[in-house]
């Protein structure tokens, strides 16, 4: 019989707490990247100029599949990593947010918040939920790891398999579906609020 990743009494209250830590390392440095950023001048549009040069010659089949490939590969990586003590994780997190923040805050002197919130919300939500989810399964990881480096009753492996079984189940489908939205859902809406600037069929 195979193992439990952690023990029933415990189970729900370590996920629980992995999750809700995984939404705070997140928004925080979200926060802290809007009222940053133009302080410091950390602005992150150049790379996404870049970014959507390099997508504007794709198809809208070709970005779909650049973008889910990218995020699935980054939640894969944010979650497997978890096992060195959940650091990788913890700074993919944080990095992330603050990143997004810097975004938010640099697109408000381009453009209103109705067109950014229609640019990012209707794909960001579902996209953010999954990454988010993918993080706490690799904080629940990183948990069981530091427990078996001091040498207490741990389960790396088998919390590591129940992480890979949500990710394929859930994780995958959701930023499947996120991506779909992204390609052809988010461009609509971009166009009905009355923008393109985010907008990847541009």
């Amino acid at each position: 019989m195979e193992p439990e990743a952690i023990s029933e009494p415990n189970k729900h209250s370590v996920y629980r707490t992995c999750g809700i830590a995984a939404v705070l390392v997140f928004f925080i440095p979200l926060i802290a990247g809007y009222f940053v950023a133009p302080i410091t001048g950390d602005n992150p549009m150049g790379d996404l100029q870049e970014l959507f040069g390099m997508l504007a010659g794709l198809s809208p089949l070709a970005i779909f599949i650049v973008i889910f490939l990218n995020n699935s590969i980054k939640a894969l990586l944010a979650m497997v990593f978890g096992i060195l003590a959940g650091i990788p994780t913890l700074l993919f997190l944080g990095f992330n947010g603050y990143i997004i923040g810097a975004v938010v805050s640099a697109l408000q002197s381009e453009m209103s918040g109705a067109l950014i919130a229609a640019s990012l919300v209707p794909h960001g939500i579902l996209e953010i939920a999954m990454i988010i989810l993918s993080c706490a399964l690799g904080l629940a990881v990183g948990m069981e790891s530091i427990k078996y480096i001091f040498r207490r009753r741990s389960a790396v492996k088998a919390t590591l398999v129940k992480g890979l079984n949500i990710y394929l189940k859930w994780v995958l489908a959701g930023l499947f579906i996120a991506a779909i939205i992204e390609v052809i859902v988010t461009p609509l809406i971009v166009l009905l609020v009355g923008g393109e600037s985010l907008s990847l069929l541009r």
